[in-house]
């Protein structure tokens, strides 16, 4: 969730016209909220600012965390935890208990904003801080979550690696032939 609201909201919108964002992040937010149908029935346009300013807090943990600013990271993020806290309680959907991480009454945003940050607390807290990732494609920003065996996880898909590598070839031939 956390990495949909970034990449979505941050990185994608910053290509587009400042009059469009609005108008781009409903849907988006509408698409990235579908794991909670209820969320996206009580979704509104004047919900876009907020959720897009949790996007930008959120994206500053990502780019703390891949610096390996730690503290940074755990700062930010019990900023967040401080403004909306997390209140775990078990809530029967369909016939089965979840766990939920916020306030049964919760406003979306607040809600959203519990989840996302006391889910990136807990792999801070659990040591998997250095799964936090930002791609390292100059042109691409798009953050990550490391989920390979080994945390070695560079890019934020295939198509970014196979772009930096295609360019760090020409860039090698080139410099060859000169």
């Amino acid at each position: 969730m956390s990495v949909d609201l970034v990449n979505e909201l941050v990185i994608a919108a910053r290509g587009g016209q400042a009059s469009d964002r609005g108008r781009v992040a409903l849907p988006a937010l509408a698409r990235i909220l579908t794991v909670d149908p209820p969320s996206v029935e009580r979704l509104i346009e004047g919900d876009v600012p907020g959720f897009t300013a949790l996007a930008h807090r959120l994206y500053d943990a990502f780019r703390e965390a891949h610096a390996g600013n730690v503290d940074q990271v755990a700062g930010r993020l019990n900023a967040l935890l401080a403004e909306h806290p997390a209140h775990p309680h078990l809530a029967k959907e369909d016939g089965r208990w979840r766990l939920h991480h916020h306030p049964a009454d919760a406003d979306l945003i607040p809600m959203w904003t519990a989840i996302c940050s006391e889910s990136l607390a807990r792999m801070v807290g659990d040591g998997h801080v250095d799964r936090l990732g930002t791609c390292e494609d100059g042109a691409c920003g798009r953050v990550f979550i490391d989920l390979s065996k080994n945390a070695s996880r560079r890019f934020c898909s295939t198509r970014c690696q196979n772009r930096a590598k295609a360019a760090a070839f020409r860039n090698r031939k080139a410099a060859g032939s000169s």
